[in-house]
């Protein structure tokens, strides 16, 4: 058996298997009792299963549908279509390279967080298939194995930082401490950080604030997140054309998913307090007591209603977009109704303001239509050459979530000076006005809302 072979079994586990044996024993290496240990893991692993069974079976199993019925009614005809995440995971993992990155990104983060680079212990190893990605996708552009390795290095680096950046606000918004999400998700902050700047600079845009809870104490009954998953639902529904039944059909998958969905998270903090305590404890005795995170996947920011109210509100400007944003070639399809993901931290920078998200949400769409435009012609060379079929009508294949370092890096390999300088200042300005104002306390936020209220 070959060490791509042992890579893939252990991937093949599942998030929801692979990631509570992980937890497990970090929990008894953090001084846990086993049976704690043990316990706190397959909570974790039940709140997993819980998520993806929502998030699959109701938003990707019957809202992505209803998007791409929008998508057959008006005619939309692009070079180039998403196959989603499951297809480029599975090409991704076809690449001869990929089983060398998996004890890569162990290794390299056990190194960062020994030397004190970053303070973000990334358990969520199921997800380095997006560093495969990035690695193969690099590959096939410049013909370097080397540039592979250090593009998919440097974006385990920049999603460290960018975890190590954000866990405050991902602990605020989630409840749970010392966590944080290194996740590649989370790379589309960084050209998103200067259009949320800008934002906080227009005038009036404070009173703009609105989060579930306040919407809910607004406007009463309507504000109930049952109400507002129905609402959304049935707007879908007669926006895909569908008939009455089914129209009231998905008013009620996208309200089931609303209160499903917090619940869920709530077992996330049910299963990791007592791994977060340990660890705490831990880090204190035998590193002079410097802080420490433990780095999740996305899923555990899906259970703020914000993230998925934005993600499905979105999706109908995501169809518009991939007709009217100049230069996308990208059919959104396979992960249409799956990108909660990349809106889970943009909800956490805002402090879970609906207002911001949905704003936000629209750059964070655009550079996924261009940065997924960018990456198909390589992306459907490496299908080929992994005996990936293109699907019918298509001539080109790509994955709407591709991140914006991938993209920036052929910019770079294609010597385009405007993409260059773009991406070099999207990437400085991004961490700098994520370190210097979205990575501020509690306390710091708290200050400046009751500031606002004596106002």
């Amino acid at each position: 058996m070959t060490l791509l072979d042992v890579v893939k079994w252990v991937i093949g586990l599942g998030a929801a298997v692979f990631l509570p044996i992980v937890m497990m024993l970090m929990g008894m290496l953090f001084g846990l009792r086993p049976g704690k240990a043990i316990r706190a893991g397959l909570t974790l692993g039940v709140a997993f299963t819980g998520i993806n069974l929502v998030v699959g079976q109701l938003l990707v199993g019957q809202v992505a549908p209803a998007a791409q019925a929008m998508i057959n009614r008006l005619g939309l005809h692009l070079t180039a279509m998403d196959v989603g995440w499951p297809a480029a995971s599975t090409i991704s993992w076809a690449w001869p390279y990929a089983a060398i990155m998996f004890p890569v990104q162990i290794v390299l983060n056990l190194l960062l967080l020994l030397v004190g680079w970053t303070r973000t212990l990334n358990v969520d190893l199921w997800n380095v298939w997006q560093k495969v990605f990035a690695g193969a996708v690099v590959m096939g552009v410049t013909g370097s194995l080397t540039w592979a390795f250090i593009v998919a290095i440097a974006m385990i680096v920049i999603e460290l930082k960018i975890g190590d950046i954000t866990a405050k606000r991902v602990q605020k918004l989630t409840g749970v401490p010392g966590i944080s999400i290194p996740h590649a998700c989370a790379t589309w902050l960084l050209p998103v950080a200067p259009f949320a700047m800008l934002l906080d600079a227009i005038p009036g845009m404070k009173k703009l604030r609105a989060n579930p809870e306040d919407i809910q104490r607004k406007i009463g009954f309507f504000g109930e997140n049952i109400i507002i998953g129905l609402i959304m639902g049935l707007l879908i529904g007669i926006l895909a054309g569908y008939k009455v039944d089914k129209i009231l059909q998905l008013g009620v998958t996208v309200a089931a998913t609303m209160v499903l969905l917090p619940r869920m998270a709530s077992i996330f903090m049910e299963a990791l307090m007592p791994i977060s305590e340990a660890a705490s404890e831990f880090m204190k005795k035998r590193l002079s007591g410097r802080e420490f995170y433990i780095g999740l996947d996305w899923p555990i920011l899906a259970g703020h209603p914000s993230t998925i109210v934005s993600a499905v509100l979105l999706i109908p400007v995501l169809v518009l977009l991939s007709v009217t944003l100049p230069g996308n070639k990208v059919l959104p399809f396979g992960d249409l109704g799956n990108f909660g993901c990349l809106m889970g931290p943009v909800v956490a920078i805002v402090g879970g303001d609906l207002v911001r998200s949905l704003i936000l949400g629209v750059v964070v769409l655009a550079v996924s239509l261009w940065g997924a435009t960018k990456v198909a012609p390589a992306f459907t060379e490496l299908a080929i050459q992994v005996g990936q079929q293109i699907p019918e009508g298509a001539t080109q294949i790509s994955w709407l979530k591709t991140s914006p370092v991938i993209w920036g890096t052929l910019e770079f390999a294609e010597v385009n000076w405007i993409g260059i300088i773009l991406s070099v200042a999207f990437l400085v300005a991004g961490f700098w006005i994520l370190k210097t104002r979205y990575s501020d306390l509690p306390e710091a936020e708290e200050a400046e809302a009751a500031g606002g209220k004596a106002s």
